[in-house]
């Protein structure tokens, strides 16, 4: 029989034994190979208990060594010392002030990137006005978002939002006029009524009429019809692609910026820890008056709700919070 033809051939498929209905429960049905590594697991457990038993048997309790007297044990498990040293005081404190002026270097140079991108973004037109809002003269460009606006106060590019508080409205003065009897009071307030309607008919109604002002059209209505335009016209012109690339070029812009701000949050967190760690190492007695702490979003809520005068810009309280000391007054030679 050729090979062909006994390829061709109908063969039976050889299924493995399931586990049995009612041993479904102790789950898959063991095959042999599976037996092989339980036991061999089993049996190499067996044999180490089983030295340990004869270690033990076969200990001297007299025996000793010099190294046990510098060996310890905490609570039954032995703690092996690796061998270091404790640095002197004075290379730590050389370490420290390294670090410290390697940071400080690194933060200098992450400032002037800063300063860079805030002076591309301020070149850009239509960004800031002169006031404290930004505005979109031209319908072309797309105003900023939310948070944009809020890393543009971070960075100092724009004047941070302050809410203006409400001016306390005085009543206007009532004019009182006597009257000898209820008949003249009531010619009075039907003459007052009088006027009232002529002022208002003169005024005539300010909604529908057409003064010739230009209407503003609002923000979402300009990304809108942008939006529309861009979907409507096939062949782009060169300025449109050209706006299409500045704000691409700007979202890059902020986006680096927030990154930035962020990075140097961090640098100026941990450049404050580090001449704090430099400071208790000195000479001294302080005292410490408040620990490192997490100010909570309801907190700073409540903060910022009583005291809404404009302050210099801080570290954010939500991520560090450093801690405070206080120096005992000693006097210097």
């Amino acid at each position: 029989m050729t090979s062909s033809l006994r390829n061709s051939l109908h063969r039976r498929n050889h299924k493995e034994r399931s586990q049995l209905a009612h041993r479904a429960k102790y789950g898959i049905l063991e095959k042999h190979k599976d037996y092989v590594l339980r036991a061999r697991d089993y049996h190499s457990k067996q044999d180490r208990i089983h030295r340990l038993k004869q270690k033990a048997a076969l200990r001297n309790k007299d025996e000793f060594y010099f190294s046990m007297k510098n060996e310890r044990t905490v609570e039954g498990v032995h703690v092996k010392d690796r061998g270091n040293t404790s640095m002197p005081m004075d290379m730590v404190k050389l370490l420290k002030s390294q670090d410290e002026g390697y940071i400080r270097t690194i933060k200098t140079v992450g400032l002037k990137k800063i300063d860079k991108i805030k002076r591309q973004l301020t070149d850009l037109a239509n960004l800031v006005s002169s006031g404290h809002n930004v505005v979109d003269d031209s319908e072309d460009d797309e105003p900023l978002a939310s948070d944009e606006l809020e890393i543009l106060r971070a960075a100092g590019v724009i004047a941070p939002h302050t809410p203006r508080k409400r001016k306390q409205t005085r009543a206007s003065p009532k004019h009182i006029v006597f009257a000898e009897d209820a008949t003249e009071a009531q010619q009075h307030l039907e003459q007052s009524a009088d006027k009232g309607i002529n002022n208002i008919t003169s005024t005539g109604p300010s909604g529908g009429s057409d003064l010739g002002w230009k209407m503003h059209d609002s923000a979402k209505s300009r990304r809108r019809r942008k939006k529309q335009s861009v979907v409507d016209s096939v062949d782009d012109s060169p300025e449109e692609e050209q706006d299409v690339i500045n704000a691409k070029h700007r979202k890059h812009l902020l986006k680096e910026l927030a990154a930035r701000l962020v990075r140097d949050t961090q640098l100026s967190y941990a450049l404050h820890e580090l001449e704090m760690q430099r400071l208790l190492v000195g000479k001294g007695g302080r005292k410490k008056v408040r620990g490192a702490e997490l100010v909570e979003e309801e907190d700073r809520d409540s903060a910022d709700d009583e005291d809404n005068t404009p302050r210099k810009q801080k570290s954010d309280p939500s991520v560090y919070k450093p801690r405070v000391y206080k120096w005992r007054v000693e006097r210097k030679r």
